[in-house]
């Protein structure tokens, strides 16, 4: 559940690869976004907790603006999808490595389904972001979080906004 504290390690992010969809998201990047592996692998790393078994990560960047995403799919603890969410919200909250992180706009699922999506923006120190993530009663969840710094934060705005958007 600690998906955020990948806002932690983008400074030290070496881009590479390609802008093409990932097996396993199904998420196609912007053209100018390329693959980040190191990413993918400081969010997997960020998420792991007891009881949690992440399935699969991937990230893209366009460094150059400043632009950066990572999806993780991953099975936790079974519940309802609106108790998931609360569980996921308090987690980005209260992390300790996100110390001063404004949490903002959050939609969380409606009670009584076996399956849910729950979306936030959130703010810390210079970076803007969003998250959205589809949570089962059964316990899979895949989650998203698309942030920028402020070097081109309108472009990575709606590059994000698309691809957050393009979530099945």
């Amino acid at each position: 559940m600690r998906l955020f504290a990948i806002g932690c390690v983008v400074s030290a992010a070496v881009g590479c690869g390609t802008s093409e969809a990932g097996p396993g998201s199904g998420l196609t990047p912007p053209a100018s976004w390329k693959a980040l592996p190191q990413l993918a692998t400081a969010a997997t790393q960020a998420a792991k907790e007891d009881g949690v078994t992440i399935d699969i990560s991937e990230a893209w960047a366009d460094q150059a603006r400043g632009c950066y995403a990572a999806w993780l799919a991953w099975r936790g603890a079974k519940g309802a999808p609106e108790k998931l969410a609360d569980a996921l919200v308090l987690a980005v909250s209260s992390e300790k490595s996100l110390e001063g992180i404004a949490v903002r706009d959050v939609v969380k699922p409606t009670p009584g389904g076996n399956v849910g999506v729950v979306s936030l923006g959130f703010e810390r120190g210079e970076y803007r972001g969003t998250v959205r993530a589809q949570l089962t009663r059964e316990g899979q969840v895949a989650a998203l979080a698309c942030f920028w710094n402020q070097r081109e934060p309108a472009a990575c705005a709606a590059d994000c906004g698309k691809l957050v958007g393009s979530m099945k």
